[in-house]
């Protein structure tokens, strides 16, 4: 059985969607100090609701796919996701087993209570949140603050703050980093 859903393309769902995008921009840019963040950060990511927007979507019920196509944002909690078109493989409970992001460049964001956020960037991610690690694939960057990792494949584990770049992240390029002392 498969279920179906594509956004509307109407000049009022058109207007919305720019809106909303807009705002979420701002939002990105300017970040927020309110109660709901605060509570949300307290939790984990995983353990929140995630949100999808997109130009278009199909979610299969009997292979638990769901596919998202065009300018597409995917929150949860402090993480943010953008990309061009993004697959989702879900467990028969619906949470998030493997997300697949492909972009000209996929963008990631995570925050990171206390410390800088974790910027990424690369033409492919692959999040496999059995492991809490992501996978980033052809011109892969990963920043935190002033320090920067930078080859064709990276791994960043979440969970333990472990970054693997280059030939121990199975890559081929040679690894290009920046570390930057703390100045205090």
């Amino acid at each position: 059985m498969s279920n179906n859903c594509t956004a509307s393309n109407t000049p009022a769902a058109l207007t919305y969607r720019a809106i909303a995008r807009a705002a979420f921009l701002l939002l990105c840019l300017t970040g927020s100090s309110g109660a709901a963040e605060q509570e949300a950060q307290q939790q984990r990511d995983e353990d929140l609701p995630m949100y999808v927007e997109a130009d278009s979507a199909e979610f299969d019920e009997g292979t638990n796919i769901s596919v998202y196509v065009g300018n597409v944002i995917v929150t949860q909690g402090g993480t943010r996701l953008i990309a061009d078109h993004v697959t989702v493989h879900h467990a028969p409970d619906r949470k998030p087993e493997l997300i697949i992001a492909l972009g000209d460049p996929a963008m990631y964001r995570q925050a990171q209570q206390g410390n800088e956020p974790i910027d990424a960037h690369a033409l492919r991610m692959e999040y496999d949140t059995n492991k809490d690690e992501i996978t980033l694939i052809e011109q892969a960057v990963l920043i935190q603050g002033a320090d920067r990792f930078g080859s064709d494949r990276i791994v960043y584990d979440r969970a333990q703050g472990r970054v693997k770049a280059g030939a121990s992240a199975q890559g081929s390029e040679r690894v290009k980093i920046t570390i930057t002392p703390d100045n205090e």
